[in-house]
């Protein structure tokens, strides 16, 4: 990326499972991005600010694998912008969200936020297709975490997908800025995908 060039935000979407991290990952590498997974930052929060209440009561959201308060999630993830920015991304070209906005309200809020600090024009939003069935398998495969190795959450986890994150999809869309990719194939030939349809976000 040239020296003058634009500070670009990429978007990583997909259900739980879909491989969004990953991909995260190598466009983080490929186009020196910072990346940024909202349930990590939420986690911070927890660890950071264990006796407030608003945090306390986020926290047992969170561990029912149900999606947070929309409008407390923004204000954290503003909250971090606003902190990177300030310190100049660490010398980054960008950000790189994986897996969020997660709801319509946050990407409502956050998308025109981020518009107005990085331009209209710098943002992509990259979404992973893949099976209901091909994510469960995955993520039974990997079982990193509790909510991974739990039946039920799992299965709250992709409801709270199908009826409040496929929304901000059709956002993007409205936007002119959502960029489909086949999540099924290995992860290698799914990178070489996306980077096809990124093609020219580095001129």
């Amino acid at each position: 990326m040239t020296a003058n060039k634009q500070k670009i935000v990429i978007f990583v979407m997909g259900r739980p499972g879909s491989g969004k991290d990953t991909q995260a990952d190598f466009l983080a590498k490929r186009f020196n991005l910072l990346k940024i997974v909202t349930s990590d930052l939420l986690q911070e929060k927890f660890k950071k600010s264990p006796t407030e209440p608003t945090v306390q009561k986020e926290k047992e959201i969170f561990e029912k694998g149900v999606l947070n308060t929309p409008s407390w999630v923004v204000s954290a993830v503003k909250e971090k912008i606003s902190e990177l920015t300030a310190g100049g991304l660490e010398g980054r070209d960008g950000i790189i969200f994986a897996g969020s906005p997660r709801t319509l309200y946050e990407a409502e809020n956050l998308v025109p936020f981020l518009e107005n600090v990085f331009g209209t024009d710098n943002l992509k939003a990259v979404y992973l297709e893949t099976t209901a069935e091909e994510a469960i398998k995955r993520i039974s495969l990997r079982a990193a975490r509790a909510l991974d190795r739990d039946p039920e959450k799992l299965k709250v986890r992709m409801t709270e997908y199908e009826e409040r994150t496929m929304p901000v999809l059709d956002y993007f869309n409205q936007r002119n800025i959502l960029i489909k990719v086949d999540g099924m194939p290995a992860q290698e030939i799914v990178f070489e995908d996306i980077l096809l349809k990124l093609e020219g976000l580095e001129k």
